[in-house]
């Protein structure tokens, strides 16, 4: 199977750069080739571009050398770098016993120098294909024949992989649900291929709309998901709305009648302090929105976090507190200060705090996400 260029990139890792030259001129013609000048460069660009698939790196290199670089890819959160293929290209300062250590630390394969324009067109070449192939196959499996989208267990995978970046990096991550409104009736109405016309439709809506890091799944006949990484309330709402307005211009004629497609969408944007929450939790949180935004009547976007504030605002019996008035009293201590009002102060202040961050970059997402948690008990 021939490999088409510009379809995956080559990473040349060495702090040799008549090395690096040599390699890229060998592989140029078939590969695009990225090149780093040591393990830290490497990682970086690793991290951010995508497109990588194979990586070739020198063992002895200043900054950060080969073995750590193997190690970073082999620990990474990400499984598709995880399970990069690593060539490491050693030299015949290297010993036996090197090439066992990296071997056993996760080397996919070696290349000795000089290489030659054979060997190492062939181990690209054989590399990237099988890669390409995993990932076919991967993601050939967990898709929804009529639809396109996520089975519900490939969504539920990745949604547990998210879920656990986000906790470990104190990230966002928004989970969607959506029903279609008055689906039964209509399969009922109109039959099979009527519906499942409309849920190919609906599905080539929810792809389009939504972000290239997002993933969207169909978890039943006409129930959707959606997994927004790295999206707050605010940035979820875009894309949520993005896809309801265009699901609402859909517009079906069955014989003499117009059916107008509408949603009903459930969503969470949970507040990581809690290491123990699952992705299930998520998808249950999600549910529970979308059965109230049915239950007031369908075509309507609920919160899961918006609903658990009323209810606790409902419940709390907030006191209104002058924060000039506290600041006096701790300044001339002329009275003490209650719970009840120190609780009402610190929840005035909060968006300062977490604007101040965004803006400021501060570091205080985690503690503002805890004093969140707390501050609602």
């Amino acid at each position: 199977m021939s490999v088409e260029k510009n379809s995956s990139q080559v990473l040349i890792v060495d702090d040799s750069k008549v090395i690096r030259r040599a390699a890229t001129k060998i592989l140029e013609n078939e590969f695009d080739i990225v090149e780093a000048e040591d393990g830290e460069y490497a990682w970086d660009e690793i991290k951010s571009n995508k497109n990588i698939s194979v990586v070739f790196s020198d063992l002895g290199m200043p900054n950060m050398d080969g073995y750590e670089l193997l190690e970073k890819i082999r620990n990474s959160d990400d499984p598709m770098i995880a399970n990069m293929p690593v060539i490491i290209i050693t030299g015949a300062e290297e010993s036996e016993g090197a090439r066992e250590e990296v071997f056993e630390q996760g080397a996919t394969d070696f290349i000795s120098k000089p290489f030659d324009s054979l060997s190492l067109k062939s181990r690209a070449s054989a590399h990237i294909n099988y890669r390409n192939e995993v990932k076919s196959l991967e993601k050939r499996a967990g898709i929804d024949k009529l639809t396109g989208l996520s089975t519900e267990v490939a969504f539920k995978q990745q949604g547990e992989q998210a879920l656990a970046y986000a906790i470990r990096h104190c990230a966002d991550i928004t989970v969607v649900r959506f029903d279609i409104d008055g689906f039964a009736e209509l399969f009922v109405k109109h039959g099979k291929e009527i519906a499942e016309q409309i849920l190919t439709k609906v599905a080539s809506f929810i792809s389009d709309a939504m972000r290239t890091e997002d993933t969207a799944a169909r978890l039943g006949v006409a129930r959707f998901a959606l997994l927004l990484p790295s999206a707050d309330i605010e940035g979820a709402a875009v894309v949520v709305n993005r896809i309801c307005q265009r699901v609402a211009k859909l517009k079906l004629k069955l014989g003499d009648e117009v059916f107008h497609i509408r949603f009903s969408t459930g969503t969470t944007t949970p507040e990581l302090d809690d290491e123990n929450i699952s992705f299930n939790d998520l998808l249950e949180q999600a549910e529970q929105s979308l059965k109230e935004a049915s239950e007031q009547g369908g075509e309507k976007i609920v919160s899961h976090q918006a609903v658990k504030e009323a209810v606790q605002d409902k419940g709390a019996g907030n006191i209104d507190i002058s924060i000039d008035q506290l600041l006096d009293s701790l300044a001339g201590q002329k009275e003490e200060i209650d719970n009840a009002q120190l609780i009402s102060a610190m929840r005035k202040i909060l968006p300062l705090m977490v604007q101040a961050d965004k803006n400021l970059k501060l570091g205080l997402k985690k503690v503002v996400l805890h004093l969140k948690n707390r501050l609602k008990t």
